[in-house]
């Protein structure tokens, strides 16, 4: 079946994939739609994905999936493109969660939607880097933080086997998994529920009490009703009480207040990376690290964060709290901490330290005078990584190395290089007519 010309007629679709070996094997590509059924097939009765079953029979990724079985890595393969390359994520995420390392948010994200159009369902997801905040600003979006937290709790659950993060993100820390954990909560139809206890639950987690749920972390009660937006979900949740009992719960849109989709459960997930036990013991620890500071800027250091204590007191939720994630953390968490038993594939390696190299030093630069104003000093340093480190937890794992061409990768030492032949037609424009002539012709050659 495989060595005849599929020919798929699909307006999507934007070009074939194939590697040439002993036989000649096509794929279709990645951008067919899910829904047109056209990326499953049924052999001997079985519903089996093409991409999948294609994948098994490539020499090169049996090498790759023996080398992760065996834990002969690093093992690098050359000669794969970015549909290669997402393809290999998909097929090899079957042996385990997979962190896709990538040089940049946008070819994470391509990554991404390449692998979920040729699984047919959303078993990827992206994890961006954010944008620190280490003065108190007014407004600040949170939009960042809380994709940082839907993807981290979708690998976490199980529901995503495939994250895909530029190197930047990969170099900042984050919720701890136990922390994250700790700090999600389910809610089910049918159960009792407190509504003290669950307002107690929202706010240690980051949530805001408002009079009417507008955005993602956002809360509101009235009466016997309970709207929540959890910061994973598109839409808020209502949640409707019988005495203690939940009776009903539904999702329902923040412009026409009317509900949609009827709920069994929902899981609140926390809205904030960085998260203390309580407002107290939050300035506990900061009415402490003033009382440490030393040197010429001293009294500065205890000017800033008083200021931050006294909006704290005021009930007001710190937008910096960025720079007080040594006073939450003991040790600081990676996205490599969300991956035990998985493995990683570094997407263009060098590549990635470059962009990660540029992304530490404009963070150096525009640190720079946050230290001349004592905002930040030196006990507080530790909320990022530096390059040496996230290498070492990239080498920690079982890694794979993905690039187009060869190259050296720095002075890492490969137990195993894969060549690969593969190939990746060029733009058709949805014309069958061209795409057919292209594959005839690398048939004939």
């Amino acid at each position: 079946m495989y060595r005849q010309l599929l020919l798929i007629p699909a307006e999507r679709l934007s070009g074939m994939m194939f590697q040439r070996d002993d036989r000649i094997t096509f794929y279709i590509s990645c951008r067919l739609l899910h829904h047109s059924g056209l990326n499953t097939l049924f052999l001997t009765g079985e519903k089996m994905n093409i991409f999948l079953e294609t994948a098994s029979r490539l020499d090169f990724y049996k090498d790759l999936k023996n080398c992760i079985i065996k834990g002969y890595t690093p093992a690098a393969v050359t000669g794969v493109s970015g549909i290669h390359k997402a393809m290999l994520a998909l097929a090899l995420s079957s042996l385990g969660k997979c962190l896709l390392i990538c040089s940049d948010e946008a070819d994470a994200t391509k990554m991404v939607s390449d692998i979920n159009e040729m699984a047919g369902e959303q078993i990827a997801c992206v994890y961006p880097a954010k944008d620190m905040n280490f003065a108190y600003m007014e407004g600040i979006s949170r939009e960042y933080e809380h994709r940082r937290i839907e993807a981290l709790s979708a690998v976490m659950s199980g529901r995503c086997r495939i994250m895909a993060a530029s190197m930047e993100a990969c170099l900042q820390g984050t919720i701890p998994p136990a922390s994250l954990k700790e700090y999600t909560f389910n809610i089910e139809n049918g159960s009792t529920l407190d509504i003290e206890e669950l307002q107690r639950k929202l706010l240690a987690a980051g949530y805001t009490r408002t009079d009417q749920v507008e955005g993602a972390a956002q809360f509101a009660v009235r009466g016997s009703i309970v709207d929540i937006f959890p910061v994973q979900d598109k839409q808020p949740v209502r949640i409707e009480l019988w005495g203690d009992e939940v009776d009903t719960m539904a999702y329902f849109d923040v412009e026409t207040q009317r509900r949609s989709d009827h709920l069994d459960s929902v899981t609140v997930a926390p809205a904030l990376e960085i998260i203390f036990p309580s407002e107290e013991e939050l300035i506990s620890r900061m009415e402490k690290l003033a009382k440490s500071a030393r040197g010429k800027l001293a009294d500065k250091i205890r000017e800033n964060i008083q200021k931050d204590i006294d909006l704290v007191q005021s009930g007001i939720t710190l937008t910096d709290l960025d720079k007080y994630y040594t006073l939450a953390y003991e040790e600081t968490a990676s996205v490599f901490d969300y991956f035990g038993g998985g493995f990683c594939a570094v997407s263009e390696y060098n590549n990635c330290i470059e962009k990660g190299r540029a992304a530490l030093a404009q963070l150096a630069e525009d640190l720079k005078i946050l230290y001349t104003e004592g905002i930040l000093f030196k006990r507080l340093e530790g909320f990022c990584f530096d390059i040496g480190q996230t290498q070492s937890r990239i080498l920690g794992m079982k890694t794979i190395f993905m690039d187009t061409f060869m190259r050296q990768l720095g002075d890492i030492k490969l137990k195993k290089l894969i060549n690969s032949d593969c190939r990746q037609t060029s733009a058709w424009g949805g014309s069958m007519i061209s795409l057919e002539e292209e594959l005839h012709t690398l048939c004939d050659n």
